[in-house]
């Protein structure tokens, strides 16, 4: 031990028998006797502390309270101890000591205990001290490692078997939380062809209000992690700070993680984790553990992701976007028998396009296929969001309406006709075309029991339209072949 360090010796007010090793010789600047009243300034003078020798008295009470003493010995040993005389030593019986009721942790000092002696016995203490802090932190790490590997071993039997990827999400922040144990986080998916993240999943109080919204890669903590495709580590992020647009105003952040994911090179989101609880700031070996974690759920989400974008496409018209005649064919299916066990009412629209071929004839085919693409715009705009809307093929198009019936229908359908009547087509190109659409209805149960009878008297009754000038709905008749025109407008 270095000379220009103190070994602190606190005693209780009126103790006597002080050793002389601590008040004479080399003891004298070794040792710095001083009383509670006195601590902080003995503290103050010495140059490093290498252990805080504290006296308890007979009840095993200290002379200053241990949060004291801990902030004084500046991570040194604390080490208790008691003065014992003669008098205080127990007497023998039958020749041998007798016991006495004592703390083991408290350290017996006798008046005439040697300074060397005492100073091997504190450079023991120490070398204890340290091993014991060393145990606690290999305990805290083998937790944090199994809890890791509990972390670890759930997303990869679940990669196995989920398809869901909001599903793989919540689960693989479910286990990361256990061992991070983060007071909020935000999950963004990423869009890289339109350059955006949006935010899918979130937990965390005030954060729920933040789903949905959308920031540009390279905006925020967020955006800077996905652009540099490395974790980015933001400490003491105050409320309302301009370069976190990723949380709320009202939610200032100790410390922000935002680690990217992913899969096959290609970028897939972005997670953002806010503070550990009864931890500092994150560090770098969070954001490592956190990537190296999350790597098997960024490939899961990826492989959710791209099924999900084939289903969508064996039911998406690759033109229009709407839903195909597959899904029109499945979905009305479906709602018809849904129907028969509710007995509530479905109705089908089928929509074609009057006059459809002149814009292809004066303008092209290309003008045509985007006219089409608008006229899909127009009518997703127009129907409810209950409503089914698909490209049944060409330049027909279908409504399916749940739980509505003929006059219901009727409503919605002359919306539709008037909307696209009023429309300028292309008007953006610089070109203004104008369509119009005949539409027909057929409801269950009234104009058929199933989904191939409501589609051919849709047909039949777009095409009474068709025959009557154009440009108007027609509802199919209950028991007739032929359908009855509701309203026809040239």
């Amino acid at each position: 031990m270095a000379r220009a360090s103190k070994i602190l010796v606190v005693l209780v007010d009126g103790a006597k028998g002080v050793p002389a090793a601590w008040r004479t010789g080399a003891g004298a600047d070794r040792f710095a006797v001083v009383r509670p009243e006195r601590l902080e300034e003995k503290a103050r003078d010495a140059s490093r502390i290498d252990a805080v020798l504290f006296q308890v008295d007979e009840g095993g009470r200290a002379p200053a309270p241990l949060k004291d003493l801990k902030r004084f010995s500046r991570g040194a040993p604390l080490l208790p101890f008691r003065l014992e005389s003669p008098a205080s030593r127990p007497r023998r019986r039958n020749g041998r000591r007798a016991p006495r009721d004592a703390d083991p942790s408290v350290l017996p000092i006798a008046p005439n205990l040697d300074a060397g002696l005492l100073e091997a016995v504190l450079e023991r203490e120490k070398q204890l001290a340290d091993q014991r802090q060393r145990v606690r932190r290999a305990v805290l790490e083998a937790r944090d490692a199994a809890a890791r590997m509990r972390a670890l071993t759930a997303i990869v039997r679940l990669t196995g078997r989920e398809l869901d990827p909001h599903r793989i999400i919540d689960v693989a922040m479910e286990r990361v939380g256990e061992f991070l144990n983060l007071r909020a986080w935000l999950f963004f998916l990423a869009d890289p062809e339109q350059g955006l993240l949006t935010v899918e999943r979130t937990s965390g109080e005030g954060l729920g209000a933040m789903k949905g919204r959308r920031l540009g890669i390279g905006e925020g903590v967020a955006g800077r992690a996905a652009q540099r495709r490395q974790p980015v580590i933001l400490d003491d992020a105050g409320a309302g700070d301009a370069s976190v647009p990723d949380l709320p105003k009202a939610m200032p952040a100790r410390s922000v993680l935002a680690v990217p994911l992913l899969s096959r090179g290609r970028l897939i989101g972005v997670l953002v984790a806010v503070d550990r609880q009864r931890v500092g700031h994150f560090t770098n070996r969070d954001a490592r553990l956190l990537s190296l974690t999350l790597e098997p759920a960024s490939v899961a989400i990826d492989n959710a992701l791209l099924l999900k974008r084939s289903e969508e496409l064996s039911i998406t018209d690759d033109l229009t976007k709407l839903y195909n005649s597959r899904y029109l064919n499945a979905t009305l299916r479906r709602e018809v028998e849904r129907s028969k066990r509710y007995r509530t009412p479905v109705s089908l629209i089928f929509l074609d396009l009057d006059g459809f071929k002149n814009v292809n004839d004066q303008h092209g085919h290309l003008w045509g296929s985007r006219t089409l693409v608008e006229v899909g715009r127009v009518l997703g705009s127009t129907v409810r969001e209950i409503d089914v809307l698909s490209r049944f093929g060409g330049d027909e198009f279908t409504v399916i309406l749940p739980q509505t019936g003929p006059e219901g229908a009727a409503i919605i359908a002359e919306r539709i006709r008037q909307k696209i009547a009023e429309t300028i087509f292309l008007a953006s190109y610089g070109l203004n075309v104008r369509i119009t659409a005949s539409l027909g209805i057929a409801s269950f149960p009234d104009h058929g029991r199933t989904k191939d009878d409501l589609l051919a008297r849709a047909d039949q009754a777009m095409y009474l339209v068709k025959g009557r000038g154009k440009n108007g709905v027609a509802l199919a008749e209950p028991d007739s072949p032929r359908p009855a025109v509701v309203q026809t407008l040239r």
